[in-house]
């Protein structure tokens, strides 16, 4: 006969900081500041980087040209999360259900893993249009992009 789970309750008093780095930096500093998306373009191959990263993965070419894309994108992956789990960037529990996408922005060549507004499986597929829904005010933090909502046709 299985036994119980044992739960305890406990706090924990998490203030430390870390550095988003000289690219993270730039990146929150504009959606916080003139609600952009920004990303990377490589220099050789022309691909553009979200989230951004300081050396392009095809041609390992250092990256400087920074370019707006979005707001609007494409589903290319979704799930509907239905445990819940502290959220990383806030430290407070999730709401079930939740829905997550991975989104390809509108001049975009990369995917950026980010929460949907729908949370009905039957409601999502691959292909639908998506536009990032901001949060007022921006704090300069990925939690900017609240959640991608799905654009119903």
């Amino acid at each position: 006969m299985p036994q119980p789970l044992l739960r305890v309750r406990a706090s924990l008093d998490l203030t430390w900081h870390y550095a988003a780095g000289s690219h993270f930096t730039r990146f929150f500093e504009a959606l916080r500041d003139d609600g952009l998306i920004l990303a990377l373009r490589c220099p050789a191959c022309r691909r553009v980087y979200l989230p951004p990263r300081p050396v392009c993965g095809n041609c390992f070419r250092r990256m400087e040209e920074w370019v707006p894309v979005g707001p609007q994108g494409t589903l290319r992956a979704f799930t509907v999360v239905h445990f819940p789990f502290l959220d990383p960037t806030t430290g407070q529990p999730r709401p079930v259900p939740f829905g997550m996408g991975l989104i390809q922005l509108d001049g975009a060549d990369t995917t950026l893993n980010h929460y949907l507004d729908e949370t009905d499986l039957g409601r999502l597929e691959l292909g639908l249009r998506v536009e990032a829904v901001l949060r007022e005010p921006r704090q300069g933090d990925m939690g900017d992009i609240r959640l991608f909502r799905v654009l119903r046709p």
